[in-house]
Order: C-alpha cells, then sequence, then structure tokens
C-alpha cells in the first residue's frame, strides 16, 4: 500500500513536471521577462496617451482664451475706428467756427480801420 502511494505520487509528480516544462507553440523562444516589459510598456503608452489628452486640453483651453482675447481687440479697433472718425469731424467743425470767428474778427477791423 505505501509502495503504491509513493509511485502515484512519483507518478503525479512526472506528470506536473511535464505539464510545465511543455512549451507553448510559438512562444518557445520567447523571453520569460517580456511579459513584464509588456507591461510596462503598456503603462508607458497609457501614460503618454494621458499627457498627450492633457496637452490637448490645455491647447485648446489656450487657443479658447487667445480667440477670446482677438475679439475683443477686434470690438476695441471698431470702437476705435468711429472715435477716430467723431473726432476727426469734431476737429473739422471746431477749425470751420475758429476760421469762420477769425474772418468775421477780420471783416470787423477792417470795417473799423476803414471807417
Amino acid at each position: 500500500m505505501p509502495l503504491t502511494l509513493i509511485l502515484i505520487f512519483f507518478m503525479m509528480y512526472l506528470i506536473i513536471q511535464h505539464f510545465i516544462n511543455t512549451d507553448i507553440e510559438g512562444l518557445a523562444n520567447c523571453n520569460k521577462d517580456q511579459d513584464d516589459l509588456t507591461y510596462k510598456n503598456t503603462a508607458t503608452v497609457e501614460q503618454q496617451q494621458t499627457e498627450i489628452n492633457d496637452f490637448k486640453k490645455n491647447m485648446k483651453a489656450r487657443l479658447s482664451e487667445l480667440q477670446t482675447q482677438v475679439k475683443g481687440f477686434n470690438t476695441q479697433i471698431t470702437k476705435n475706428k468711429k472715435d477716430v472718425a467723431k473726432n476727426a469731424t469734431t476737429i473739422k467743425s471746431t477749425v470751420k467756427d475758429v476760421n469762420d470767428a477769425k474772418n468775421q474778427k477780420a471783416e470787423e477791423l477792417d470795417k473799423a480801420a476803414g471807417s
């Protein structure tokens, strides 16, 4: 009986060793540490993808901010053009009023001198 148990145990040991040492087809030449590298590479790729997504998000936010600034500048430029045109009209009107007053004073002085 003990010899039978030892024999069964030994047979089980040989069967288990056979399955452990059997190479899976196509993986016989693979490095045993390859799985570890695969996980590291996957983690690196995922980290880089996260960094790329963060960069894109930041660039979109910055672009939106710059577009808002450009819209503000365009609004200010339009307002400045209107103000310049308004000021030009005011200056022309003021110059005309000054010239009219000058001409009127010159006429008054001519009349006073010619009297």
